[in-house]
């Protein structure tokens, strides 16, 4: 089983046929569109800017929200790869023991609180799953830590979606995720990725006709 992060998973629960193209079988590339090229160069621009760099006239009407976080007390990363072991020890993001692999856009430690935050391009979406994983992988790798504040900054739509959760939290957190774990590894363990047909197979999906019985042309 490869390790999997919060996209990952969600691929795999929205349809692990698609799950089982793109991640192992290799059959369904990577394609940029105008939103993922947007959403890439958004979060470049904000990392740049914290990090001591101009901030173009582009991307200006996000700078609030880096002001804020730079203002704020404690030690700062910006687009943080963490990864942990099955066993929920920290380990390198590229490591072979990798169970759970993520990256945490901004993040502030100071003392036993700390603030995990996600920059959105897209529309309103919230999902609680993404912000708990951050908590978790922050709680792992800062023993100290007994609070974390998650954040997904809509900067589209000017809102932020706010879930705070406190390193008790961590014991039904990793629950939850192995419980999903559980069925990805199933998965791979019985080779068998049932299709789980819905509107994105109207053409969204790029598994093609004959890869997928559902598939059918966008219309």
């Amino acid at each position: 089983m490869k390790a999997w992060s919060f996209s990952s998973m969600n691929m795999f629960y929205t349809c692990p046929r698609q799950y089982e193209l793109t991640k192992v079988k290799n059959l369904i590339p990577y394609t940029e569109t105008e939103a993922t090229i947007w959403g890439s160069e958004v979060h470049t621009a904000l990392e740049n800017y914290m990090l001591g760099e101009p901030i173009s006239d582009k991307y200006l009407q996000f700078k609030p929200y880096a002001d804020k976080i730079i203002a704020l007390p404690g030690d700062k990363f910006y687009e943080r790869k963490f990864a942990l072991t099955k066993n929920l020890t920290p380990t390198n993001f590229g490591a072979d023991d990798a169970w759970v692999r993520g990256i945490i856009d901004v993040g502030v430690v100071n003392g036993d609180r700390a603030i995990a935050l996600d920059w959105k391009t897209g529309k309103v979406r919230p999902d609680s799953d993404q912000l708990k994983l951050f908590a978790a992988f922050i709680f792992e790798h800062y023993p100290d830590v007994e609070t974390v504040s998650t954040r997904y900054v809509w900067l589209k739509f000017n809102e932020v979606t706010k879930e705070t959760y406190a390193r008790s939290d961590l014991p039904g957190i990793w629950s939850h995720f192995m419980a999903k774990a559980l069925r990805l590894e199933q998965a791979y363990a019985n080779n068998k990725w049932v299709p789980k047909p819905s509107g994105l197979c109207a053409g969204w999906c790029g598994a093609g006709r004959s890869n997928c019985e559902h598939w059918s042309p966008r219309r």
